[in-house]
């Protein structure tokens, strides 16, 4: 089954009005958005040389422990989704940044600049940059595909992993939605089948399929936050994205299509944690699977959370994770 991004996208906006959707509102409590940090500002910020052009970056904190340098996801989300995780500067800076492509970072129009590879030395290039003899790599989503590859290319440079709601290969992302989809029901799968046979048609009652798929797995608070709603009309539209993962975030098309991490992920002896949300796109089967592949992980779920644990349960997600880069 697929599950169109772009049609995702308008069902974010339509679906609010179709009655159906109260069977499945989001059920995480609101947190305090204090603990976000969103208004937080930086100890500093700047720019930073990269392979692709500039590279924007916030540091929080003050120099204590190994540094973390926080990876978005999208690819091309930027950083602002992940400013919760700057909520675990009490003993150590964090360093969050937009990958080339999005936010305040370059934006080459020449597609064929954003590789994993060129993202890779985008990072070490930040990481020299800011000084950093070792970092602590935290990569959520596309960016824990994006970590490992980095900590096999520089293993010198990385004392620690932690991989949130990230996977071994884009297929898990694809069967792990398949396995959802199916769970919610047989109307449901006949629905994405109906669309995926005619996507071009107008069909309401997919449209508030997909918003319930996404606030059953994506973000479970209710109503969604401002920057969270911003960040996902830009990414729809951002022609990176398009490029590296395609329309649609379940049949992927774009050149990470066939991206598998596996073989990174078993040469890495750094100590990670790999988190997830119980109802996570990606969940705790596809966590055991990087666990199983690593010879030093481990793995937390996070109960009734989902993609965006960090957002939902800020003070549960950076106490585990304090906790874990307090013991490497």
């Amino acid at each position: 089954m697929i599950l169109d991004r772009r049609t995702l996208t308008i069902g974010l906006l339509a679906a609010a009005a179709v009655p159906t959707l109260a069977l499945a509102k989001a059920t995480s409590p609101y947190p305090d958005t204090a603990q976000w940090h969103i208004d937080t500002p930086p100890e500093h910020e700047g720019m930073a040389p990269g392979p692709n052009g500039a590279v924007y970056y916030r540091v929080y904190g003050k120099p204590g422990g190994t540094p973390v340098v926080v990876l978005h996801g999208g690819p091309a989300a930027g950083e602002i989704y992940t400013r919760p995780y700057a909520g675990l500067a009490t003993d150590r800076q964090v360093v969050l940044y937009d990958q080339t492509g999005c936010g305040r970072s370059a934006r080459p129009d020449d597609l064929t600049k954003y590789t994993p590879d060129s993202y890779v030395s985008e990072l070490e290039m930040l990481r020299d940059h800011l000084g950093f003899p070792k970092i602590a790599v935290l990569g959520h989503s596309w960016g824990g595909f994006l970590g490992p590859l980095y900590a096999t290319a520089y293993p010198k440079r990385v004392k620690a992993l932690v991989l949130a709601g990230s996977a071994t290969s884009t297929q898990d992302f694809t069967e792990a939605a398949s396995r959802w989809m199916t769970a919610f029901g047989t109307a449901a799968v006949a629905t994405v089948t109906r669309h995926s046979a005619d996507p071009a048609r107008s069909d309401p009652a997919y449209d508030a399929l997909m918003m319930a798929y996404y606030q059953r797995h994506m973000l479970r608070i209710d109503p969604w936050p401002a920057f969270f709603n911003e960040g996902g009309e830009a990414l729809a539209s951002n022609p990176v994205y398009i490029h590296l993962n395609g329309p649609s975030e379940i049949d992927f098309t774009g050149t990470l299509k066939n991206l598998d991490i596996s073989r990174s992920l078993a040469s890495i002896p750094v100590p990670t944690l790999v988190t997830c949300g119980e109802f996570d796109e990606v969940p705790a089967w596809v966590g055991t699977k990087i666990v199983k592949l690593m010879p030093n992980a481990r793995l937390s779920v996070f109960k009734n959370a989902s993609h965006m644990a960090h957002i939902e349960y800020p003070g549960e997600v950076i106490g585990t994770t304090s906790r874990f880069l307090r013991t490497v």
